[in-house]
């Protein structure tokens, strides 16, 4: 089944914003230990977004599942607040008000994808960021940020959601962000399986796949 889900990577383009929406009880630190396997299977570097450490909760979650937390020690971090480095981190970003942030976030990011470079993105951690702000104006800057990254064709950014957290956040954000996303994954606990359902896709091969896990 897991070549299965490597088709489902493997159909995505580069320039697109993927969501992986999960619950707070879904371990998706299994989800982003095959997304980095894939993408080094593939040749591809990883660049990660680390908001808040989640990276860390991410990479003990990895190591005690026995996945394999080692596939951390040499990708690439860009951590945003927070204190527990994981990875090569490669700068340290205080959490500042969103204009700056995504300023700040470009001074960084743009010089490491310099003379064609590609990479695979994930960002785990966002909806840590949405809790932070504190009105709709910031949240609304936060998503326009967001925005303004797709049809970026040196990356794929994979954005890994705590639809929980998101419940609490005003306005309704989860359809704005769903509405952004070229490609939106579910993940969902099925028993003791996992299933992984496109629920939206540019790409009608896999819109509606769902894969069992």
């Amino acid at each position: 089944m897991r070549w299965m889900l490597g088709r489902i990577w493997d159909s995505l383009k580069f320039g697109e914003t993927v969501l992986l929406e999960h619950s707070a009880t879904t371990p998706t630190a299994l989800g982003l230990c095959h997304l980095i396997k894939w993408a080094k299977g593939k040749g591809y570097d990883v660049l990660v977004d680390d908001i808040l450490d989640t990276l860390y909760l991410y990479k003990m979650q990895m190591k005690l599942s026995g996945c394999g937390d080692e596939l951390l020690d040499d990708v690439k971090v860009i951590k945003e607040g927070g204190r527990l480095e994981v990875g090569k981190v490669i700068e340290r970003l205080p959490i500042k008000e969103p204009v700056i942030q995504e300023r700040e976030y470009r001074r960084v990011f743009d010089p490491l994808l310099g003379g064609g470079a590609r990479v695979i993105n994930p960002v785990v951690g966002v909806e840590k960021l949405l809790l932070l702000v504190s009105s709709r104006r910031e949240v609304l800057t936060i998503l326009n940020n967001i925005l303004s990254f797709v049809g970026d064709e040196r990356r794929i950014a994979f954005y890994f959601i705590n639809i929980d957290v998101l419940e609490g956040v005003t306005p309704r954000v989860l359809p704005l962000l769903e509405e952004i996303a070229t490609t939106v994954v579910r993940i969902t606990k099925d028993g003791r399986s996992y299933k992984f359902t496109v629920a939206k896709s540019i790409n009608n091969e896999i819109d509606g796949v769902e894969i069992k896990m």
